[in-house]
């Protein structure tokens, strides 16, 4: 095989390769089996059938059969009245990068949940809007404006001023215009986003507010950056990518609670769904609240029962402040469940997960997953006791073919995983043979989207507990650890259940089958980046040690080439000789390349060297929060600011059709113009182009032109990749074709033809040509047309 033929192969390889794990990462772990008893016999098999649709949220119950199971008489209870107070929002910690918290949270007293969490430090804002932040003030619109329903610490509205003096914004205040001594007035809350969105980070910014009954007075504040949420409201990603809201769409928040059997008997669904609605959507009290816990009850006099929801997030010790791997990226939830009759009872309740993930890089992500498909950019991933971390497709639960877990098993924590940033719940449980819950579920939340869109599709985890028996005014409390954060490797481990550090989050950390390769270029590009303070240049430093490493080998590779050229007439005689016998031109070839000491392999290996560290940093940029947002050539520049993103230099959205900017297909490229994927391809041609030799008929420039529709074709799946990459791929190439320019050639002379000149042992006349040419060809030239001889 000729090296033509190699090129071709390895090219239409790594395509292979790029595909099958662009589409197939990995192949599914087993499913979490039982966990054997204290006997040592294993429980009972799970009895659900694997074919099971996964519930909704909002459906009661589990999804097993609950006819199998008597349902509670409902009907000899009251009916269960409605919360009366109002909805109200309030936050736990700050925004401050100063401050001893991690994140700012905030919390809705519609079912006592989160609604979203914020994070403090620079590191992590967010990547799609680049406009003017001013707090997450849930505005309402009310008659004259816009009113404030919550405020939160450290964010600008809470450094607000009046005439130099402090003048925070209120929650009850109305928002009637922008600017000084020129109002613009505010009439509804998307046109204040709208007028918002016109505006910059760093930019000061008049706001008329009105307090109370007063009248409308300036208020300046200096905007910021806007943080990522790795919690927020649903309908928030479907305006990221430009989707219009289904039809009854529903926007639960995170870490909803209901009851779902009392007395050891399952409600029926009618009472199930309606008391869902009551807890998950009605309003609790907001028993007590302040910079860093809230509490929340909801009194069931006609069930005898009182549930509260306790809130606090975890804070950093002063000395730990500038430690990025402190464990305060969490918040401690506790359920508590209060018997105020004079009888005894027994209930369960059910809680869900994390929802409202971000949809981060919709149109380009790509998350590793070790579920079978690959990873969608919100999965579920869960742990039990004895067995190995489980990621759920979101694609599969939006199909309904995740059946419930862990019958039998202790949790040790389950939640929604993403790219760069994972919402995880950890039972506080004694000892990992401690079972709390009958299942956990994989659950889609809200409606399931278009086939199209099941790659968005919002998911949570669903537990559902064991029953609790509580005496005459008794109380009961279940602790869990929430973690909200960044997957930090050394951050992740130091959540984990039980005391038992084997369990711990660091798990859901998959960076797949090129795992250690991608692991060692982590290590070496952190090391670069402690010298220079830039990852792009640590990617450059690392192409260098690369090219340097292989440098020898590349070396022999450009005197390889140099051999082959000059073998040309030879080759051509070979072909015009056996053109119609394949076998005999091939061993005649094999034995030109032997006598002349050629390696035809040799000048594809630097290209399968390069291979598994292309691979190692292709998922080391998908896994990596350290190298998300961090940019090339600045923080204030826009383009190139990512280098796990595309370069994004302009967006094109107005002038390319809706196939081309939706990202969905081969030629969905996505909303912006990159650069650096078409230098790239662009350099793959010249490289191309340098290493191959004319071609001597028509069967090889055939051979060259399909090369180079392939190499076109990678373009295509190279156009969203990470600009990171692309800076490797453009840098290593460069070196290449450095090192065929600069590095000497080896000479081309007749020592290079094969002993005795001729092919099968005699020398072939050809006209007394002492250059060994054939046919009046040189074998530095094309072949010239004409007659054959």
């Amino acid at each position: 095989m000729d090296q033509r033929r190699f090129i071709a192969f390895l090219l239409v390889s790594m395509g292979a390769m790029l595909l099958f794990n662009r589409f197939f990462p990995a192949l599914q772990p087993p499913a979490p089996g039982p966990v054997a008893a204290a006997d040592g016999k294993a429980p009972a098999k799970e009895g659900e059938k694997a074919d099971q649709p996964a519930p909704k949220a909002g459906d009661s119950g589990t999804a097993k059969d609950l006819a199998e199971k008597p349902a509670a008489n409902i009907a000899a209870l009251p009916a269960v009245a409605a919360a009366s107070a109002p909805a109200q929002l309030v936050t736990l910690g700050s925004l401050d990068m100063n401050s001893d918290y991690r994140m700012l949270v905030t919390l809705t007293s519609a079912g006592a949940a989160i609604y979203r969490a914020e994070m403090a430090s620079s590191r992590f804002r967010d990547q799609h809007d680049w406009s003017g932040y001013l707090g997450a003030l849930e505005l309402k619109d009310v008659p004259g404006g816009v009113q404030v329903q919550v405020v939160g610490a450290g964010t600008p509205a809470a450094s607000a001023t009046a005439d130099g003096k402090p003048a925070p914004l209120e929650s009850g205040d109305v928002i009637t215009g922008i600017g000084k001594p020129q109002i613009t007035a505010v009439k509804n809350a998307p046109e204040f986003d709208s007028m918002l969105a016109q505006t910059e980070p760093g930019q000061d910014l008049v706001l008329q507010v009105r307090h109370g009954d007063g009248d409308p007075q300036p208020r300046t504040l200096r905007l910021v950056r806007r943080p990522l949420s790795v919690l927020r409201p649903e309908a928030e990603n479907y305006a990221l990518r430009g989707a219009p809201l289904p039809a009854n769409f529903v926007d639960p928040p995170s870490f909803l609670t209901t009851i779902t059997s009392l007395n050891d008997a399952p409600l029926q669904k009618d009472d199930a769904q309606k008391l869902a609605g009551l807890l998950e959507s009605g309003s609790w009290e907001l028993a007590d609240h302040d910079e860093s816990s809230a509490t929340f009850r909801r009194t069931l006099p006609e069930l005898k029962l009182e549930i509260t929801k306790r809130y606090k997030l975890a804070r950093a010790k002063p000395e730990e402040r500038d430690n990025p791997n402190f464990p305060a990226y969490d918040l401690q939830l506790e359920i508590e469940l209060h018997n105020t009759s004079d009888a005894k009872q027994a209930v369960a309740y059910r809680l869900d997960g994390p929802t409202g993930m971000p949809l981060e890089g919709w149109w380009y992500a790509r998350k590793i997953s070790q579920s079978w498909g690959g990873g969608g950019l919100r999965d579920v991933a869960v742990r039990f006791a004895g067995s190995a971390e489980l990621s759920i497709n979101d694609s599969q639960i939006a199909k309904g073919k995740v059946a419930p877990m862990g019958d039998g098993q202790a949790l040790a924590y389950a939640g929604v995983d993403g790219q760069y940033f994972s919402a995880m719940l950890l039972p506080q449980i004694a000892a990992l043979d401690d079972v709390w819950f009958e299942t956990t579920e994989a659950v889609v939340v809200g409606p399931t989207p278009e086939p199209r869109d099941v790659a968005y599709t919002n998911v949570t985890s669903r537990m559902t507990r064991k029953s609790i028996e509580l005496a005459p005014d008794a109380k009961f409390v279940d602790k869990y650890r929430v973690f909200i954060g960044p997957k930090r490797p050394e951050l992740l481990a130091e959540y984990y259940p039980a005391n038992n550090p084997d369990y711990s989050l660091r798990d859901i950390l998959y960076y797949g089958w090129f795992g250690p390769v991608a692991r060692a270029m982590l290590f070496i590009l952190h090391i670069f980046y402690r010298v220079v303070g830039n990852y792009g240049v640590a990617i450059l430093m690392l192409t260098i040690l690369v090219r340097m490493c292989m440098f020898p080998i590349s070396f022999k590779q450009t005197q390889n080439m140099a051999r082959i050229q000059a073998l040309k007439p030879e080759m051509d005689r070979i072909n015009e000789k056996y053109k119609d016998e394949l076998q005999k031109k091939s061993q005649a070839t094999q034995d030109l390349y032997r006598k002349n000491k050629i390696n035809p392999v040799a000048g594809c290996l630097p290209m399968f060297l390069q291979l598994p560290i292309f691979m190692g940093l292709y998922r080391a940029l998908m896994v990596d929060v350290e190298l998300r947002q961090s940019p090339f050539f600045g923080e204030s520049i826009r383009w190139c600011s990512n280098l796990a993103a595309p370069d994004m230099l302009w967006n094109w959205s107005s002038v390319m059709p809706e196939m081309v900017t939706k990202s969905q297909g081969i030629f969905g490229l996505g909303p912006y113009l990159n650069i650096f994927p078409l230098i790239t391809v662009g350099l793959f041609l010249v490289t191309q182009q340098m290493t191959m030799p004319a071609p001597s008929n028509d069967q090889a420039a055939m051979q060259q032109k399909m090369m180079k529709y392939m190499t076109l074709f990678m373009g295509l799946m190279f156009y969203k990749v990470a600009s990171g990459l692309c800076l490797y791929f453009i840098a290593s190439s460069l070196w290449g074709i450095a090192e065929r320019k600069l590095l000497p050639k080896p000479a081309t002379s007749n020592a290079m033809a094969p002993v005795g000149g001729s092919i099968g042992g005699s020398r072939r006349s050809n006209g007394g040509n002492s250059n060994g040419s054939s046919n009046g060809r040189s074998g530095s030239k094309k072949p010239k047309t004409g007659k054959k001889k």
